[in-house]
């Protein structure tokens, strides 16, 4: 993993720095002109000149100061958002030479973080830098003119106080979208807004390609989207609240009519938008069989449980979830047990139905095997249930291997034979997009199309999936190898997660065909713009009358619902619009003010846990692992001291050692109960405290606490995460000097 100083080595070498008077540089054409000349792009050292709308769009901003840019995927919001940061570059040198200049570019992704670093250099003259995973964001602030980061990296230092926001110019918001509820984007909204100081306040930019926020309650939704009336009040408030939060009083996006035109012929629309349905009634009818074949087993692995958990609906996920959840909290072990092998069968559930069946079965046995050959000593009653699993999969594999179904269904069928018509109605250098829910979807549909012996020399498929992924992962290098190999032509169809959906840049698209994949109408929009070739196409692919099927519907009648509130606001006067924004504005503040009270409240009141009896434990099996007073705290960091959890866990020890910037980390540490060994964390060093030996970083999730409550009885307690603790965590002390 490459280090910080050689990035930033790297970038001050390309800042590509010429302007060296910028007092002799006229302004005012950037800000009005709306043809801008060879020789004065030139005199501003910009090598690209951008299209008119894009400057357009520029103007606007200028003019309305902070503002969201609302602009479809691929006509360039990025290299918008560039030329802004070097418009206030050159202001800033104009007017006060002398002081430094500073704007954090934030990504919702670390995947989108190199590209965006690129094309912010497009534009000459700035020093950009990327925060990378090792680094922290304060690092570079006092050398560079632009940051890229994540939000999380910016939160981080700004609570830590190692970043003002009183010597930021310049705050860009990418996929903007992201600013509500407690997203980072929120939550750095929040310090802006409550406790930053007025008259400074740095200029914000928001960037995406659909306003629309993320609505939960479908009720709600459908009555809303169904009544114009209702639809048009909540869409226009919605864009009032995004604007709000982000301090941002105008939404800009291109309206004049020639601009309109030169945007259609530079960045196409699909000519073709549809869902297409696919129906099977003899596959549903086998589909439906074997999925009450699995059914029967799960009812098998159920009778095994004791005492009962009482789960009433054996195949949904979350019902599963949050039995194992009861049984964690009350200590039946065997049950947890024998509930994770039953969660491991309901999360492919969806998949036979999408997938080739050997492979989804297959991959249903590696993860029973991985499951179960953890554990050195495994229960009787899991070596049983483990051994039934695998005959019954056995069984079924034999069964399919009769059928017409074994290596394909319909619904796979009809994708590759979609596939292969758009491949061979275009030219030979046509590339497609498949985008798919999950990573285990993306691997074995990679497999699936590689096996196929008939599409072999028209289908040459890829896949990409991000470096976080449940069942398959991607590293970062990994990632650049199949995007180099898809803009070579190397690999025509990539079949990706919503990492390619959102922000992530792939060569101009002639088809993009959403397998089975709906998110929000934001996904929706963004899929489509992925679509970007002369007469691209975009289509989902769905089961008729699915429940992806009837979100969709609901998604495009939200992006309509959104299109109709950008129209409304360019109604409404611009003072009314401030008004209505500062109103909503103060609605918010006040909300983020009474929570931090609230989170105060809470945290004051936290037991000190030097003087509880406690004690932790592993969540599955209840091993002991300490007492509360043991856990120390280092920023993100959970941890029990080595010395005294030693003899409680093991650890997996990696071959060679891991180092994160101030972090080296060792190996896995697992539950030391031999018929559990479930994964708690990691074994670490802090490479800057040598003081402190090696270490387990605790995970959370994995961990439940023991408090004696008044009666003098333990009170378990389960958390999803470290900040829901009820009890304080004492922060590790610092380095003595002598």
């Amino acid at each position: 993993m490459e280090s910080s100083t050689m990035i930033t080595e790297t970038d001050l070498n390309l800042s590509n720095e010429k302007i060296q008077d910028f007092s002799n540089i006229d302004l005012e054409p950037f800000e009005k002109s709306s043809v801008w000349s060879d020789e004065y792009l030139s005199t501003l050292n910009i090598q690209r000149r951008p299209f008119d709308f894009q400057v357009g769009l520029v103007q606007s901003v200028i003019k309305s100061e902070n503002s969201i840019v609302c602009l479809r995927t691929g006509a360039g919001k990025t290299y918008i958002s560039a030329l802004l940061i070097k418009y206030y570059y050159m202001k800033k040198k104009k007017e006060k030479k002398h002081e430094d200049f500073l704007t954090f570019f934030f990504i919702p992704h670390r995947s989108i973080r190199d590209q965006q670093v690129k094309a912010l250099r497009d534009v000459g003259d700035l020093r950009v830098i990327s925060c990378d995973d090792n680094s922290s964001a304060n690092q570079f602030i006092h050398h560079n003119h632009v940051i890229v980061c994540t939000p999380q990296k910016f939160l981080n230092c700004l609570l830590d106080k190692t970043i003002s926001l009183n010597y930021i110019d310049l705050i860009i918001f990418d996929e903007c979208h992201n600013c509500i509820g407690r997203h980072p984007y929120s939550q750095i909204m929040e310090q802006y807004l409550v406790y930053h100081p007025v008259a400074d306040r740095t200029r914000i930019i928001g960037l995406t390609a659909s306003c629309g926020t993320k609505l939960t309650n479908p009720q709600a939704l459908l009555k809303e989207l169904f009544d114009e009336k209702t639809r048009k009040a909540k869409a226009l408030g919605k864009l009032y609240e995004l604007c709000a939060t982000l301090n941002c009083f105008d939404v800009v996006n291109v309206i004049e009519q020639q601009h309109v035109e030169e945007l259609n012929n530079k960045v196409p629309r699909p000519t073709d938008d549809r869902i297409l349905t696919v129906e099977s009634i003899p596959f549903d009818q086998y589909l439906k069989e074997l999925k009450e074949s699995l059914t029967e087993l799960l009812t098998r692995i159920l009778s095994r449980c004791s005492p009962d958990p009482e789960i009433t609906n054996l195949t949904d996920e979350q019902k599963l979830v949050e039995a194992r959840i009861s049984q964690e909290k009350k200590n039946h072990f065997t049950n947890i047990i024998l509930i994770n092998y039953m969660i491991i069968f309901v999360k492919r559930f969806n998949a036979l139905g999408d997938l080739p069946l050997r492979s989804v079965m297959i991959d249903i046995e590696k993860k029973l095997d991985l499951f179960y050959k953890r554990k050195e000593t495994p229960l009787e009653v899991e070596t049983e249930v483990h051994d039934i699993c695998l005959k019954k999969i056995s069984n079924i594999v034999t069964q399919l291997k009769q059928s017409q179904y074994y290596l394909t269904n319909p619904k796979l069928d009809f994708l590759t034979n979609l596939l292969r018509e758009q491949i061979n109605k275009r030219d030979k250098n046509a590339r497609g997009l498949v985008l798919v829910s999950r990573t285990l979807y993306a691997k074995l549909m990679f497999d699936y199309l590689k096996e196929r012996e008939d599409i072999q020399d028209i289908i040459k498929p890829c896949w990409l999936v991000g470096q976080s992924g449940v069942d398959y992962q991607n590293s970062l290098s990994e990632q650049d190898k199949t995007l180099k190999d898809f803009r070579k032509g190397l690999s025509n169809v990539m079949i990706a997660t919503d990492i390619v959906q959102e922000g992530l840049d792939v060569p101009e698209c002639s088809f993009v065909i959403r397998y089975e994949f709906v998110s929000n109408e934001i996904g929706t929009v963004q899929s489509r713009g992925r679509a970007r070739a002369d007469k691209s196409a975009c289509y989902l692919v769905v089961d008729l009358y699915s429940e992806n099927h009837e979100k969709e519907r609901i998604n495009r009648l939200k992006e309509q619902e959104m299109i109709e509130a950008l129209n409304d606001w360019r109604r409404v006067p611009t003072d009314q619009v401030k008004e209505n924004i500062r109103t909503t504005q103060n609605s918010i503040i006040g909300q983020w003010q009474a929570e931090a009270e609230l989170r105060e409240l809470i945290r004051a009141n936290l037991t000190d846990p030097n003087t509880i009896n406690g004690k932790v434990s592993c969540r599955c099996c209840d091993y002991y692992l300490g007492e509360l007073s043991w856990l120390r705290q280092r920023n993100n960091n959970y941890f029990i001291p080595e010395r005294q959890l030693v003899e409680q866990v093991e650890i997996e020890r990696y071959l060679q050692p891991e180092i994160y910037k101030e972090i080296q980390v060792n190996g896995v540490v697992r539950c030391g109960n031999k018929q559990c060994r479930q994964d708690l964390g990691g074994a670490q060093n802090f490479i800057d405290r040598p003081d402190i030996k090696e270490i387990c970083v605790l995970k959370c999730k994995q961990l439940k606490f023991f408090v004696k409550n008044e009666t003098d009885k333990d009170e378990c307690l389960i958390h999803k995460k470290w900040s829901d603790v009820k009890f304080k965590i004492i922060n590790l002390e610092p380095l003595q000097y002598n």
